[in-house]
């Protein structure tokens, strides 16, 4: 027998989106705290590819919000 499983919730999706959110900027951020020009330049794609993806994941949280806080 399988169990069905209950869709998430806007809240529960807002909250995991905006989990992932924050874990993409900080990665982004690590990448970022490097203070040399090289390293910068080599770490540009990561910036930019988890900056993306928190930038996504930022979205998809107020989205959920507001479907929320209009249901």
């Amino acid at each position: 027998m399988s169990e069905t499983k209950a869709a998430p919730t806007p809240q529960e999706i807002a909250a995991h989106a905006l989990t992932r959110a924050m874990e993409y900027a900080d990665r982004a951020g690590r990448f970022a705290a490097h203070d040399t020009a090289h390293s910068l330049r080599d770490n540009g794609a990561a910036i930019t590819v988890y900056s993306g993806l928190a930038t996504v994941y930022a979205e998809i949280a107020k989205a959920a919000t507001a479907l929320a806080s209009n249901a």
